[in-house]
Order: structure tokens, then sequence, then C-alpha cells
């Protein structure tokens, strides 16, 4: 059985802010660090059928740093 627990926005919130601050502390590239958000968007799908993915994801890449190489400048 794969239930997935209820969440709330407080839960939501925290772990936006977790993946922020992880990826900023590990120094993990702008690709790591979408990948790791949108790795947790996908695993919180069905947790509240309020879940809003895009709004996680903007908290989570709050402070996403882009290289300019990356992004094709």
């Amino acid at each position: 059985m794969n239930k997935k627990p209820r969440m709330t926005r407080a839960h939501y919130t925290f772990l936006a802010q977790f993946i922020n601050d992880y990826a900023v502390d590990q120094n993990l590239s702008p690709t790591e660090h979408i990948t790791l958000a949108s790795l947790m968007v996908r695993s919180l799908c069905g947790t509240n059928p309020n879940f809003d993915g895009e709004r996680f994801l903007d908290a989570a890449l709050e402070d996403i740093t882009v290289d300019p190489l990356e992004v094709g400048q």
C-alpha cells in the first residue's frame, strides 16, 4: 500500500524552503536545483487537492543562481 499523507500549506512551505536552502548550501547547479525541486513536486502531487506545483516551484527555486552560459547568452 502506497498511501500518500495529507499535507498542509505549512508542510509545503517548509519543504520548499528546505530545498531552496539545501541547494544554496550545497552549491547545486541551476540544473540540479531545478531537478530536485521538480522531483519533489512530482512526489507531492496527490497529497492535497489544493497543492499548486507552480507556486511550490517558485518558492523552492527562490534563490536559484542562473549561469548565463546555461541560459545560452
